[in-house]
């Protein structure tokens, strides 16, 4: 007989079309990370979607595949690449 855990319900709200993000559990790390798309990454950043896939594609930006089609980001890689990019700017510079 298998033991069938329950998974924390996390209640993120929902995007401007109604839809509700991906949660995924992390194994062993005790809370959900949330999928990101390329337009919120965009929105985060403060740029526009188009750089973001270039970053993509060069391998600059982590990302999650899904399938052939979609790309997404995970909230928590997101804010590590973030901190490595402030921390590797020469100092003196903005």
């Amino acid at each position: 007989m298998r033991t069938r855990h329950a998974s924390p319900r996390v209640d993120y709200p929902p995007d401007d079309r109604g839809r509700q993000p991906a949660v995924v559990q992390l194994p062993g790390r005790g809370y959900p990370a949330r999928l990101l798309g390329v337009d919120e990454v965009a929105e985060v950043l403060g740029v526009r979607a188009s750089l973001v896939y270039a970053l993509a594609r060069r391998g600059e930006l982590p990302t999650v595949r899904i399938g052939e089609r979609y790309v997404r980001f995970r909230s928590e890689t997101l804010v590590e690449w973030i901190e490595r990019q402030e921390s590797t700017r020469p100092k003196g510079t903005r």
